[in-house]
């Protein structure tokens, strides 16, 4: 058992370590990476990260031994590295940064702190291991007793060669959250946040049930609503980007497999025809697998077209030919067919089995040579003149502001989005790998922080004018409400010709979410401060007016602010925490200077 024990922690112990050299996440590596080239850049220096060098040996033996990790858990698709790498490459800085700010700190652990440390706090990844754990559970005597056996086969100096290298970079976490703090005052806030609720019958007015005659709003109007709403149209900079994608395709060979299998699992279904349902949980990747492929009863005419055609064919009990998708191949077993008494429209019910079909080498090597050549062309004429050439269809974001670009790419790679605020106008970005395929962004234009130009908020300030128009004709609908109650009013229902909806929001907290109306929190805040058992006044907000009427406001107990006081610290303090290293994390990769050259080493 020790010893397969320690063959065990040989693999995760080395994974490990590497995974924590790249970052803090567990990645995922696959495909081939180029020899060195040799062009540009110093030699075998993939990179310098504050003048650090990256080497080539580094990031390769690193890929290697992931590689090798993932392997045994799951199979390495085709193409795959090049999403992967850029992973490595984000987290590669910020381990980079975090050993920087350790030795400029001058951050160091002794051998008797490595070893308190093991013994009180082994690793995750030590506590994992088989022979340290008793009925699926780490089992810390069984630990003890094998940390204090002079005779142990387990590779306890890999142990603390791990310890040596993840201490440091623990106590310049503790640091850095240090000034994280939680009063008391924090914590009964929050309580209050959560804890504090009330029921509330409310007649709603939306700002976008009230029209606005456009034709009577001229460039004056536009002007002087700009000239008085300011804070509107100021913010830090902002960027507009264009943006194409080279996506990653199954070709005709990868369908030739995929049908290839489906058909001989279609053979086997034929030859035994109550084994579907065991085919389905075995194969089939669709959301219906667990259910052995049963489906719901779907109207025909709500089908995908290619399903249609194959059901048109096939009798209740049989088989369809396999049916090709834009990325999958699927197979139906049709169950029945019958139409609806009242509106004579036909449905079905049919199980199904279902894979993708993953874009296979020859896919990849054909993508990666049309974002090549798409890139090459675009550094020389422009995204929208070379996408339109290979006729891929571009797009341009909107104006963002960095850390607001709602983006799931930037989110992932946010050196990409520091790019996009530090480049010149018109630069275009390395291809961005993503698991569909890989984006080029090139940017369009880019305004400096302060008060945004007429000419440039112009649209936004027009559109800003009539939301307020109509907002406006909202709140006096409320008024109006507000008045007749006030005036007796008993029938509410009489209140909807005032464009009036009637709704009950229960369990509505300090949040300021108000169920259905969504994100109001000076409506909530008002609410809050009406007696119970009243109407409130007429109340606006970002999107709605309104007329409130407080059924339930039961006050929190003390009792439960005692039992939950001690969570709701921890939670707070914790996110705190969080947000200080992720705050110390961003600024250090915006002062960072980073020299990339992988594109001299690395396929796209």
């Amino acid at each position: 058992m020790m010893q397969s024990m320690r063959d065990n922690m040989k693999v995760i112990i080395w994974a490990t370590a590497i995974v924590f050299l790249v970052g803090f996440g567990v990645l995922q590596l696959g495909g081939v990476l180029n020899p060195p080239s040799g062009r540009g850049g110093p030699a075998g220096v993939i990179a310098r990260i504050n003048g650090e060098p990256v080497r080539y040996e580094e990031f390769n033996g690193m890929y290697q031994n992931i590689l090798n990790s993932v392997r045994q858990s799951r199979e390495i698709k085709e193409g795959e590295d090049s999403y992967i790498r850029e992973q490595a490459w984000n987290d590669m800085v910020t381990s980079k940064l975090v050993q920087q700010e350790v030795r400029r700190r001058g951050i160091t652990v002794t051998a008797d702190e490595i070893k308190t440390m093991i013994r009180a706090s082994p690793p995750e990844f030590v506590m994992q291991a088989p022979g340290f754990q008793t009925n699926g559970q780490f089992d810390y005597r069984k630990y003890l007793a094998e940390l204090d056996n002079p005779n142990s086969q387990v590779p306890w100096a890999q142990v603390e060669d791990y310890v040596a290298q993840t201490l440091p970079q623990q106590k310049l976490q503790q640091e850095i959250v240090a000034t994280a703090k939680v009063s008391e005052a924090d914590v009964r806030e929050r309580f209050q946040l959560v804890n504090d609720k009330m029921k509330v019958r409310y007649i709603s007015f939306a700002a976008d049930s009230f029209p606005v005659d456009t034709t009577k709003i001229g460039g004056a109007d536009i002007e002087t609503y700009y000239r008085t709403h300011p804070e509107e149209f100021t913010g830090p900079p902002e960027v507009t980007l264009q943006v194409t994608m080279v996506q990653r395709r199954p070709k005709e060979p990868d369908f030739a497999v995929a049908r290839e299998r489906m058909m001989g699992i279609r053979e086997q279904i034929a030859a035994q025809p109550d084994s579907f349902p065991r085919y389905a949980r075995t194969y089939s990747e669709a959301g219906s697998a667990e259910r052995g492929g049963d489906g719901a009863d779907v109207l025909y005419s709500q089908l995908r077209p290619s399903f249609q055609a194959a059901l048109k064919v096939t009798q209740p009990g049989q088989l369809t030919d396999v049916i090709r998708e834009e990325r999958s191949v699927h197979l139906l077993r049709l169950d029945k067919r019958f139409a609806d008494p009242k509106s004579g429209q036909m449905w079905v019910h049919y199980h199904e089995i279902a894979f993708r079909v993953e874009p296979g080498s020859e896919s990849i090597r054909d993508a990666r040579k049309k974002v090549q050549d798409l890139l090459t062309d675009a550094r020389k004429h422009g995204i929208a003149k070379a996408a339109t050439r290979a006729g891929y269809p571009t797009s341009q974001t909107p104006f963002f502001r960095e850390g607001n670009s709602k983006n799931d790419v930037f989110k992932r790679f946010p050196e990409v989005e520091r790019w996009a605020f530090t480049a010149k106008v018109g630069s275009v970005s390395n291809p961005i790998p993503t698991e569909n395929g890989w984006y080029l962004y090139e940017i369009a234009d880019r305004q400096p922080s302060g008060l945004r130009p007429l000419t440039t908020a112009r649209v936004f300030a027009r559109e800003r004018l009539l939301y307020s128009l109509q907002l406006a004709r909202a709140s006096d609908a409320a008024k109006e409400a507000a008045a007749r109650i006030a005036g007796g009013a008993k029938d509410l229902g009489a209140l909807k010709g005032l464009r009036g909806v009637e709704g009950i929001a229960t369990d509505m907290t300090r949040n300021g979410y108000m169920g259905n109306l969504g994100l109001e929190p000076e409506i909530v805040g008002a609410l809050f401060s009406t007696p119970t058992g009243t109407w409130s006044r007429a109340l606006t907000g970002n999107h709605v007016a309104i007329v409130g009427f407080v059924m339930e406001h039961p006050q929190p107990k003390q009792e439960d602010y005692k039992t939950q006081a001690a969570q709701i610290r921890n939670t707070i303090l914790n996110s705190r925490r969080q947000e200080r290293f992720q705050e110390w994390l961003e600024s250090a990769r915006k002062r960072a200077k980073i020299e990339d050259f992988r594109e001299n080493y690395f396929e796209v």
